[in-house]
């Protein structure tokens, strides 16, 4: 290999000291990239899996009467229940801004136009769908939902002021009884 000149001596150094930066910044550059795709995937992931509410809805069928009691923090109020046919995916039933503070905390008489400031229809449908589907909106921040199987409701033995759940019978108490209500917010 020929000697290089002085001239042609700094422009190797030149090029070397270019590369060298290109290549550190591309390495810096993916190491953040992957940094921060690593960070947004384990925060969606935690907002997801920790949705700061209690997520458990409770129901009893008492004749023609269906109650749902909504497990939420001390500090938050109802604002909507909405009533879906499992099966067919249509809106049954809505109650909108419950009147009564019981209401207003979680205990919603379904099909009672009187216990909301809107309601619709006016009744109940002549036959429960086999499934109800129970979303209450608790404001912007969260809500909760439930799929009932209607016939597991009826069958259920449930003592005053209990209600079926997912995962067995359940008071309201204990339906309300969150151990951590600190990510939740006041609507």
């Amino acid at each position: 290999m020929p000697a290089l000149g002085a001239g042609e001596l700094r422009q190797y150094a030149v090029r070397r000291r270019e590369h060298t930066v290109v290549v550190t910044a591309l390495s810096v550059s993916a190491v953040v990239v992957v940094l921060l795709t690593v960070g947004f995937w384990a925060f969606f992931v935690h907002t997801l899996s920790d949705p700061g509410s209690p997520g458990l809805v409770g129901m009893r069928i008492d004749g023609d009467t269906v109650t749902v009691k909504s497990g939420q923090c001390p500090q938050d109020r109802v604002r909507r229940v909405e009533v879906w046919d499992g099966d067919r995916e249509r809106l049954v039933w809505r109650g909108d801004r419950p009147l009564t503070e019981e209401g207003r905390r979680g205990l919603l008489p379904l099909w009672d136009g009187k216990a909301y400031r809107a309601s619709s229809p006016a009744g109940p449908p002549s036959e429960l769908p086999a499934t109800l589907d129970v979303a209450v909106d608790h404001g912007p921040v969260y809500g909760v939902s439930e799929v009932f199987d209607i016939a597991e409701v009826r069958g259920a033995v449930l003592p005053p002021g209990s209600y079926w759940t997912r995962q067995g019978v359940r008071t309201a108490e204990q339906l309300d009884g969150v151990p951590d209500c600190g990510n939740s917010s006041s609507p």
